[in-house]
């Protein structure tokens, strides 16, 4: 079943993008229509993206649940079996305004946490670029497996592309840790779509990814985190419930994802000195509510 539950992954995010596109094309991708049970304001690109993502998983699979950023936390069929955690629109805000650096993101798990995650895929229909992963059977893009370059590195940020989340719930604080970043030579970015980005550690398109202001959710990064573990990336993950995050809309988390252990470890270093306290006690010390 391990291949086929990555084929489905693959599929209903391929069909929630093309309900994306369609909706953009129509002029009404970008309506707002509410708040979504994770909290964010819906459009209704994010709605019909959902909607066709779970349609299609109930003609192929039946009983599962899903939680997912518009509907929240729901059981289909007799429930039981695969959890499927969905982000319709990973990247709302470059959707909205048309830019391409969005994503769908869909994921299967067999248990409570990310660490149970088995299948995961990350398609960004503008782009032309599809990320998927199976636990134990590799990560690739757009059918070219994936590997990170192993050894040689310094760990040193100069020259290094590192990503940053930016939201207006975390405050200054991305741009204080930014400022750190920049002071010792890194080229930072805030291109808006974690799943993407996360992803793109695994590709080689960014060195680094980071995000540990209290503001994440599963549901953006759960297909993402097991592409750039099953590429060879680095990945530092906690929660505020738990460790390993739970699969879970009330869950939120910090994310350090690098091309090596001693990157990651520099990164987190240069975080601890910008805000005063290493990533893993993010909670305990402002614990900023998502």
């Amino acid at each position: 079943m391990s291949r086929e539950i990555l084929d489905v992954v693959r599929q209903a995010s391929k069909v929630a993008a093309e309900a994306a596109i369609k909706a953009l094309e129509e002029g009404v991708g970008a309506r707002e229509e509410g708040r979504g049970s994770g909290g964010d304001i819906s459009l209704r690109g994010d709605i019909l993206a959902e909607r066709s993502a779970i349609e299609y998983l109930e003609k192929r699979i039946g009983d599962f649940s899903v939680v997912s950023e518009e509907i929240g936390e729901k059981t289909y069929g007799k429930g039981g079996g695969y959890r499927f955690i969905i982000d319709p629109i990973d990247g709302s805000r470059n959707y909205k305004r048309g830019t391409p650096f969005f994503a769908v993101s869909v994921a299967a798990a067999e248990g409570e946490t990310l660490e149970d995650v088995i299948a995961g895929a990350v398609y960004a229909p503008l782009l032309g670029m599809e990320f998927y992963a199976l636990a134990g059977g590799g990560a690739f893009l757009n059918g070219r497996r994936l590997r990170v370059p192993p050894g040689g590195d310094t760990g040193a940020v100069e020259g290094k592309v590192v990503a940053i989340s930016s939201t207006p719930k975390a405050f200054f604080l991305p741009y204080v840790f930014a400022l750190n970043l920049s002071l010792r030579g890194a080229v930072v970015r805030m291109l808006g779509s974690a799943s993407l980005e996360v992803s793109m550690v695994a590709s080689g398109g960014v060195d680094a990814y980071i995000d540990a202001w209290g503001t994440m959710r599963v549901v953006d990064v759960a297909a993402a985190t097991l592409v750039a573990r099953e590429a060879g990336a680095y990945v530092v993950l906690g929660g505020r419930l738990g460790t390993p995050p739970r699969i879970s809309l009330d869950e939120r988390l910090y994310i350090l994802v690098a091309s090596s252990k001693i990157l990651a470890e520099h990164v987190a270093a240069i975080y601890e000195e910008s805000l005063g306290h290493p990533i893993e006690e993010l909670f305990r010390a402002f614990g900023v509510e998502g």
